[in-house]
């Protein structure tokens, strides 16, 4: 068990889960941390964050419009083989 300041999680209890469900309950864990802007990011991020930025500010054709990543995505080709 974890016990944390206002809760104790059964983890024996999430293990029973099924795999759909348990990524549920991260997902809904994940979006509690959306709610928090104290959410640290490290520096290596910030630097790669500022990279592409001006990656894509140097040569706008490197990038690709947000529809087409989506669609990238659901169909799995950024998958390597």
């Amino acid at each position: 068990m974890l016990v944390g300041m206002a809760q104790t999680i059964d983890i024996d209890a999430i293990r029973k889960l099924s795999t759909t469900e348990r990524l549920a309950l991260i997902a809904r864990i994940w979006d509690t941390l959306a709610e928090d802007d104290d959410v640290p990011v490290s520096q290596g991020v910030l630097d790669e964050m500022d990279r592409r930025a001006a990656e894509l500010d140097a040569d706008p054709s490197s990038g690709i419009p947000y529809a087409e990543m989506m669609k990238r995505l659901r169909s799995k080709k950024w998958r390597a083989s």
